[in-house]
């Protein structure tokens, strides 16, 4: 275990410490005691002389106190036991703090700590870079099948998209690009397609927002003025390309429009922050104020007070807040998911055209987007999603041009079959449906019953 591995290091630690300290302690006490028997034999041979009368009184008396004065120094004998005395305290002290301070730790690390986190953190980080591992491995196995896929059917725009996407999921962008290229030539109009060819040449140029880059960030502002990456990235391009003024100015303006919630508006934020000294401006002024979030929704003390509400002054304050957000859409009517979610919220109160009127705002902005134009076809479908009325013309054709966008979707090709079955198109209606029952589970209910009504189709 690993803090076993601690103890042993502070032991190691404690030796280290206290050795040098017991050593000079022990030589110290050695040298005195060496000195003091040497000095003694010598009185004792001084007298010894005199005896033989080798010296004289006044000689031996000389020389016996230069000895004792010697003896006296090393000696020191009340002196030497106080020194001693402390330097042992200081010792025992020593020994005391180093073993007490380590006991000390790790019991309160074993009774308030986690002696197993690093193992856990160990296996949890082993565990994260398996799964790592795994979904890599998966998107390379995807990569190969769409790659032999598109082979077959080099036409499909949102194929191609779908393999950009992976690629650069992967950080292979230099291989994204030219996917993405065949999604711009097959759907000129497609700005999704345009921000994802310009990032993916920015990555593969180590983050330099190359030329060919920028005329694709620019291409994506034409389609849609408001889109948050295109303007970062272009104002990224001007303080690379020296221009600090011009990047701060677009970043200011992004920041500026960007709702308090913007998942973007930090990084935004950031960087002004760190232009602001090279231009003069005041940190206090380098960031504007943002704008309401996008997705704001009734305070706690709101739906608390609404519990105690009727119901019809509960409907009255839910529509004050949609109300309310419809006059957000009018301030920035390129919001695609607030149109969404006011259709939403419209079709909560019983407002179906209203909701209708919303989804079709939200197609508008964003053409590209499946679930806006999934959301309209099932809202003109009405009450014929879940009865027996003829599906009308207007959400088949929305459901068909879902297909054109994502042409395996499943609730676009039973519709879409659903159509051409219920105007006698027999043969559209099997092969919509057919291509849907490759999707669904052999043994399901689901699949079962709609082999039936392909077999029903042949008679």
């Amino acid at each position: 275990m690993i803090w076993l591995g601690f103890i042993i290091l502070t032991l190691a630690t404690l030796g280290f410490l206290l050795w040098p300290l017991l050593r000079a302690q022990r030589q110290m006490a050695d040298r005195k005691a060496h000195d003091v028997t040497v000095y003694r034999a010598q009185l004792t041979e001084i007298d010894e002389e005199l005896a033989r009368g080798s010296l004289t009184a006044s000689e031996a008396g000389a020389a016996k106190l230069e000895i004792q004065r010697r003896l006296l120094r090393a000696d020191a004998a009340a002196e030497g036991k106080t020194v001693m005395a402390s330097r042992r305290s200081v010792v025992t002290g020593t020994i005391v703090v180093l073993l007490l301070v380590p006991m000390l730790g790790g019991g309160i690390y074993l009774s308030i700590g986690r002696p197993e986190a690093t193992q856990v953190d160990l296996a949890r980080m082993q565990q994260r870079a398996a799964q790592e591992a795994q979904i890599r491995a998966e998107t390379e196995r995807m990569i190969a099948q769409l790659r032999e896929r598109l082979a077959a059917e080099p036409n499909r725009a949102d194929g191609w998209l779908l393999l950009g996407r992976s690629l650069l999921a992967i950080d292979r962008a230099d291989e994204a690009v030219p996917a993405l290229d065949r999604v711009i030539a097959l759907q000129p109009d497609d700005a999704e397609a345009y921000a994802l060819r310009a990032e993916a040449q920015t990555l593969a140029a180590d983050g330099s927002v190359t030329a060919p880059a920028q005329r694709d960030f620019r291409a994506v502002l034409e389609r849609d003025p408001q889109h948050p990456g295109a303007r970062y990235y272009l104002g990224l391009a001007r303080l690379q390309e020296g221009d600090t003024r011009g990047a701060y100015d677009d970043w200011y303006g992004l920041a500026a429009e960007s709702p308090a919630d913007a998942l973007w508006l930090d990084v935004v934020q950031a960087r002004l922050r760190e232009l602001a000294p090279r231009l003069g401006i005041a940190l206090a002024q380098a960031v504007p104020d943002s704008k309401p979030p996008a997705q704001a929704g009734p305070s706690r003390e709101q739906m608390d007070a609404a519990q105690q509400m009727s119901a019809e002054d509960r409907n009255a304050m839910v529509r004050g807040m949609v109300d309310r957000l419809a006059e957000r859409l009018q301030d920035n009517p390129n919001d695609a998911d607030g149109w969404l979610r006011l259709a939403r919220a419209r079709e909560v109160l019983g407002e179906v055209d209203a909701a209708r009127e919303a989804l079709r705002r939200a197609v508008a902005v964003a053409p590209q987007r499946v679930d806006a134009r999934l959301a309209l076809a099932f809202n003109l479908a009405g009450p014929a999603v879940t009865s027996r009325d003829p599906l009308p013309a207007e959400a088949a054709v929305e459901f068909g041009k879902v297909l054109e966008q994502a042409p395996d979707h499943p609730q676009a090709l039973w519709f879409v079959g659903r159509s051409a079955y219920e105007s006698g198109n027999n043969a559209a209606a099997s092969a919509a449906w057919t291509r849907l029952l490759a999707q669904l589970p052999p043994e399901s209910p689901e699949a079962k019953e709609l082999a039936q009504r392909l077999a029903g189709l042949s008679r």
